[in-house]
């Protein structure tokens, strides 16, 4: 009973009885239903203007993006605004604006690292599908005893399925000018167990490169295909390796056509403008490599066992095999990756850390303006702890409304750009949509630091209410 009193002390502190201004309430719910209005016209506007083969004029569909933008975009400030509006309707103003603080503080950080787990997620997600979890190579560079080192990692738990492959740096060329690649050479039958090759194809199928046809078929990626070459299915295209042919002075160039049957998106620029596929009978033909390969692509069951998987077949092929896992291949992009999110974590914490400081300065001016009521409240025979209890319950209300509010709007946020896709221009960011991926650890992470940022705050006004003297809060009474 004695602490639902003081619990009730400290919810009357807050509020403003005499304070009923509706006016940003009204605006934040104008913001909503406008931005409401907006959404829905880009949806009946992007149904109504296809095509009966499912195609948009490029008007169309650029006016569908930004309407589409400028909904999702102004739902969530409108309801920003209609919170603020119901803060200012209920609490004081530095209450109202404290809370509100919490509020970002939480909103903000959910919403950004989300988006950039999205991001490392998509990333993770079109490298697995060119590279393999776990790729497996010689230390002096191509070895013949592929069959039985695939045969031996077989046996390993945790590795489904391996391929080999072949790659050299060659030039390719369809007019005068020639551009640098990498030139890979697959088994189509047992690359698709390993790789997702299948799924960036835009044209052909794996099986075409199994074709003994002449010219020798070849698969590119969109941007060689498209942007540097400029070329079509059934083009022809020059092949050349600068020392692949052996002549009375030694080593030499060699050229070959190739014939294009497909071309593959991988959503990575780097693969999709510097890489070719062909069969691995035609790679080792051309690099003058019979029966050689450069390494074998093993997939696992689990993406994140391949470290683990990375190591079993380390220790049972020995020294002869360099074993390296997508992760450690790749360690560099998510060692950047990951501590630009602890660096953009860090950074969006200081607005929490800003509305702790809000938080304090609130209740340090309810301190002196509500001195009379601690005197009372004294004198009636609460002693000191009740008194911090009084103001630590405060600080506790605020961080509670901005909290819980905070949380619930970065996952409806995140939730809303996950299912009506926030689109983004392809050819600056190489990806169609805001990619957002929620991880509870970490909505979590937010949730506890701002917690623990809002009961700090508290400590001191509550340490100076609590010495207060009930005869100097009534001295001038």
């Amino acid at each position: 009973m004695k602490v639902a009193f003081e619990y009730f002390v400290a919810w009357r502190h807050l509020r403003d009885p005499e304070r009923r201004s509706h006016r940003m309430l009204w605006l934040g719910i104008a913001v909503v239903v406008i931005a409401l209005g907006l959404a829905i016209a880009s949806f009946v506007l992007g149904h109504r203007g296809r095509s009966p083969d499912g195609l948009m004029p490029h008007e169309t569909s650029r006016l569908v993006e930004n309407l589409r933008i400028v909904g999702v975009s102004g739902l969530i400030v409108g309801a920003m605004v209609t919170y603020l509006g119901l803060l200012f309707a209920s609490f004081t103003v530095f209450t109202a604006i404290s809370i509100f603080g919490v509020f970002l503080g939480t909103f903000a950080p959910i919403v950004t690292l989300s988006v950039m787990s999205g991001f490392e997620s998509d990333l993770k997600t079109k490298i697995r599908g060119t590279k393999a979890d776990v790729v497996i190579t010689a230390p002096d560079g191509p070895f013949t005893d592929w069959a039985e080192v695939r045969r031996r990692i077989a046996q390993v738990p945790g590795a489904v399925a391996s391929t080999p492959y072949i790659e050299s740096e060659v030039m390719i060329k369809a007019g005068p000018t020639p551009a640098g690649i990498m030139l890979r050479g697959i088994d189509p039958e047992t690359a698709s167990s390993v790789l997702d090759l299948d799924r960036g194809l835009r044209d052909g199928k794996l099986s075409d490169l199994t074709r003994t046809s002449t010219p020798t078929p070849i698969i590119l990626g969109e941007e060689l295909y498209a942007h540097t070459l400029r070329v079509f299915v059934g083009s022809d295209v020059d092949v050349i390796c600068p020392l692949c042919q052996l002549g009375p002075s030694g080593l030499m160039p060699d050229s070959r056509p190739f014939r294009v049957t497909g071309h593959f998106y991988s959503g990575m620029y780097e693969f999709d403008s510097k890489l070719a596929y062909v069969s691995l009978a035609a790679a080792q033909k051309f690099l003058g490599m019979p029966g050689e390969v450069t390494g074998i692509d093993v997939r696992t069951k689990v993406p994140e066992d391949a470290p683990a998987v990375a190591e079993a077949i380390a220790a049972l092929l020995g020294n002869r095999y360099d074993v390296r896992s997508w992760e450690e291949l790749n360690r560099g992009l998510f060692m950047a990756l990951r501590l630009e999110k602890i660096a953009m974590f860090v950074v969006l914490t200081f607005i929490v850390l800003v509305a702790s400081f809000s938080i304090i300065s609130t209740l340090i001016m309810n301190v002196t303006q509500k001195a009379r009521e601690v005197a009372i409240l004294k004198s009636m025979g609460a002693d000191d702890g009740a008194i911090r209890r009084i103001f630590f319950a405060e600080g506790l209300y605020i961080g509670a409304l901005g909290l819980a509010v905070g949380v619930a709007s970065g996952v409806l946020a995140c939730k809303l750009i996950m299912r009506y896709g926030l689109p983004l221009p392809t050819d600056v960011y190489y990806i169609n949509q805001l990619p957002v991926v929620m991880r509870t650890g970490e909505i979590v992470g937010v949730a506890t630091l701002a917690l623990m940022l809002c009961c700090l705050a508290t400590v001191y006004p509550a340490f100076l209410a609590s010495r207060l003297r009930p005869v100097d809060g009534l001295r001038y009474e």
